[in-house]
């Protein structure tokens, strides 16, 4: 009976191969957290999301009922899959159980996220000045800081510790190679700091750790931003020539 209706009203909603209906001004995002299949979702910048879910089966399963939905084919491989015009997807490094995978949408995304650890987008605000109370994840950080900025319209920057040799160093990089990063090596030692630029300016700053197993620490400073922080720019010709060293 669903599929009959789907036949007879296609400008209402689309079906997926799982059942789900969804409108047909649904975007990615919603889909995907309508699906059932994602335990997570993480909204890096406007075109680009990360999920993850119990397995790649859930995910390509979900990847290809969408794509149907855009009248597409899914094609996959190994490690990636592509709608044509909707999407492409890619696996990610991660030290947490489960898969994940990196999707870039051809459409800006609005914000959306599953993260049971931070305040929903309507209760998200800033937290006091000082250390952030809570066992957060670097990942976790990153969603409630991004969050929050773009909920004041502010302007993000990322800026990681990138290693050359014996030499380190403080470097802005693009959300997703941040977000990507801190997926893999979020959790060691090294520092990262996450800064807003805005009316409602703020950074926030992973401490060092000298123990990998102690908790992290956060700190959060408002109306402060990166001029405290010596790093070298994302368009700066200084990070081909420290990785040459």
């Amino acid at each position: 009976m669903r599929i009959l209706k789907k036949l007879m009203l296609p400008a209402i909603a689309v079906l997926s191969m799982s059942g789900q209906a969804w409108s047909e001004d649904s975007t990615l995002r919603q889909k995907l957290l309508d699906s059932g299949t994602v335990a997570a979702l993480y909204s890096v910048d406007d075109h680009t999301t990360v999920i993850k879910a119990e397995s790649r089966e859930d995910i390509s399963s979900t990847l290809s009922a969408i794509c149907s939905g855009h009248e597409g084919s899914l094609v996959s491989d190994e490690n990636s899959f592509k709608c044509e015009g909707v999407f492409e997807a890619s696996e990610v490094d991660s030290t947490s159980a489960g898969q994940s995978v990196l999707i870039k949408t051809e459409a800006a995304q609005p914000l959306a996220y599953k993260n049971p650890y931070i305040p929903s987008l309507e209760e998200v605000a800033a937290p006091p000045s000082g250390r952030i109370e809570g066992d957060y994840a670097s990942i976790d950080i990153y969603q409630y800081m991004y969050a929050l900025c773009k909920k004041e319209n502010g302007t993000p920057s990322v800026i990681v510790s990138k290693r050359f040799g014996k030499v380190a160093r403080y470097t802005e990089v693009s959300a997703q190679e941040a977000f990507s990063h801190l997926l893999a090596s979020g959790e060691g030692k090294d520092p990262w700091f996450f800064a807003c630029e805005g009316e409602n300016r703020f950074i926030v700053e992973k401490d060092y750790q000298y123990s990998p197993d102690k908790a992290n620490r956060f700190y959060f400073h408002p109306k402060r931003g990166l001029e405290w922080v010596d790093y070298v720019k994302a368009d700066s010709d200084k990070v081909a020539s420290l990785g040459t060293r």
